[in-house]
């Protein structure tokens, strides 16, 4: 067992089974090698914590961006995670650091840098992606009620085309009747 004493969880004593390596590193913080995760204050929380354990100060929040951004995709060419001993894409776990201002509605997310991980083998690596679509400071709630938005329409859309439906077949048996 490991004992660390961190800012924000006070001492704590970690398995070497739930040490993260991540050999290069984060952007901006490349001697940073050794870390554990440890879930939100909540339970069903969508949030974790990536704390470091070579500077008990240090410690990032971090989510799966699936869970704001349906659509986000990681390219990565295999040289870039190779380091990682993936042997499938179903190993690789992904998450985005975020950033806490003091008013939650500022929330974002760096989509440009996520974090891959294969947890079965305890290794990770920050990547940074090519695509001009993802940037390093994402509203994450701004993306949340724009899809709240697409849904609302879509359903919206959908009672419409239901609505036409049955006035085509209210029509039909009208024509019907009359003939």
């Amino acid at each position: 067992m490991l004992k660390v004493t961190t800012t924000r969880f006070g001492d704590v004593e970690v398995s070497e089974d739930d040490v993260i390596q991540l050999p290069g590193g984060l952007i901006g913080f490349p001697e940073l090698k050794r870390f554990v995760l440890f879930d939100h204050d909540k339970k069903d929380s969508p949030f974790k914590w990536l704390q470091s354990l070579d500077d008990g100060a240090i410690a990032f929040v971090l989510i799966n961006p699936l869970l704001f951004k349906a659509d986000y995709t990681v390219e990565v060419a295999e040289a870039e995670v190779v380091d990682l001993d993936l042997s499938s894409e179903e190993d690789a776990v992904i998450s985005v650091i975020i950033t806490l201002p003091s008013d939650p509605k500022n929330m974002t997310a760096n989509l440009k840098a996520p974090l891959v991980f294969n947890l079965k083998n305890r290794r990770g690596r920050q990547i940074i992606l090519n695509s001009s679509k993802y940037t390093t400071r994402h509203n994450i709630l701004e993306e949340v009620n724009q899809q709240a938005a697409e849904a609302d329409s879509a359903a919206i859309k959908e009672a419409i085309e239901r609505v036409k439906d049955s006035q085509l077949v209210e029509n039909e048996k009208i024509a019907e009747g009359e003939e």
